[in-house]
């Protein structure tokens, strides 16, 4: 006798497979949290530590603090902040990626530990020392937007489902979106400070036209407790540490860098010579590559510097937590400095910027 496998009913049919009265399908909300559920879970899984969902309009406070900056001239020589189109573009997802609904934004704790700077050395700013974390994050990146396309193909079949994936390269203003997705709130070193990780976090994005976040924002505004979880962020309050740490007067203002005197933009975007009064504080700090300092200050990250457990941003060390200038200053050839560096967040200094900033630690 062959088996019969027997097929329960729906629980929104009867026995017959007829509906029962008064049952509806499943509200397109419900659909969307049970999406959001699964994208968190398989992000959680690649080592993202932070998932949230952000409508992808971002709001208008932003867009007129974004212009202003540029305006005032503080992106300095970075072309790609203040580019025509591009600004366009970080004002308006919707010429990136027509139709876009939502930005899933993620975070991933990078915070490491550093040894003791040794003399004739330079320090390396803490996320530079692996691997470069633009390829790290990026092929995860695309795994997650594989991910996304066939499980919401499967709860919205009837949906043409796009994407488009950033991490901390694209036109999007990824701060904004991170505080409007509750990842974090941005301080007044312009950083954004989680509750988890501090301010130690890549941002990522994917940008997509599916609907993941009105349910996010409508369950918030709804919730009993509306005002704890709109209240639970940290707050910098009066606090001025960054800002008086700051060695070269960098944060002008509550969240407002003048990149032309940060010495992270010195030592890693500017071209040729820094000029003389900036290159005297830089020495100082003792800083080769990037710049920690008003991060190493903020009194929020104090309890919050958990060491990664991410092995991708461990393996390999490469420029590591400090450099010997001597040995940059005798690299003669481009060959020589790939050799070391290759896949390296520093290969976007060059040999060139880094014998630069190693000249002016070397006196």
């Amino acid at each position: 006798m062959a088996d019969i496998m027997v097929v329960p009913p729906r629980r929104d049919t009867n026995s017959l497979g007829r509906p029962r009265l008064g049952r509806h399908p499943p509200e397109p909300a419900s659909l969307r949290l049970d999406l959001q559920v699964k994208i968190r879970n398989f992000a959680k899984e690649l080592g993202f530590d932070l998932v949230g969902f952000s409508p992808a309009k971002i709001e208008e406070k932003n867009v007129k603090a974004l212009k202003s900056w540029v305006a005032a001239g503080y992106a300095a020589k970075m072309e790609y902040m203040s580019e025509k189109e591009r600004l366009a573009a970080r004002c308006n997802l919707q010429k990136i990626l027509p139709g876009a609904e939502s930005v899933i934004v993620l975070a991933m704790n990078y915070y490491k530990g550093q040894e003791v700077l040794r003399a004739g050395f330079g320090r390396v700013a803490r996320y530079a020392y692996g691997r470069d974390y633009h390829k790290i994050i990026s092929k995860k990146l695309k795994e997650l937007e594989e991910f996304i396309c066939k499980t919401g193909a499967q709860i919205f079949p009837n949906k043409k489902i796009e994407t488009k994936c950033y991490v901390d390269t694209g036109p999007i203003l990824e701060r904004s979106f991170a505080v409007q997705a509750r990842i974090g709130v941005i301080g007044k070193n312009s950083s954004l400070i989680t509750k988890d990780f501090g301010s130690w976090v890549f941002l990522a994005e994917v940008i997509t036209n599916l609907d993941l976040a009105s349910s996010s924002q409508a369950a918030i505004k709804s919730h009993k407790n509306a005002k704890i979880l709109r209240d639970d962020f940290p707050s910098c309050g009066a606090c001025q540490r960054c800002k008086n740490a700051c060695p070269t007067g960098a944060i002008i203002a509550p969240g407002i860098i003048d990149a032309r005197r940060c010495i992270s933009y010195l030592t890693i975007e500017h071209k040729g010579k820094i000029p003389a009064k900036l290159a005297q504080k830089l020495a100082q700090t003792r800083r080769i590559f990037g710049c920690d300092i008003c991060q190493e200050v903020c009194p929020h990250n104090f309890s919050r510097q958990k060491p990664t457990m991410n092995e991708a941003l461990l393996k390999p060390k490469i420029a590591g937590d400090q450099l010997e200038l001597k040995k940059i200053l005798n690299m003669k050839t481009d060959t020589e400095f790939l050799k070391n560096f290759a896949g390296s967040p520093l290969m976007r200094v060059k040999r060139k910027g880094l014998r630069r900033n190693a000249t002016l630690l070397n006196f």
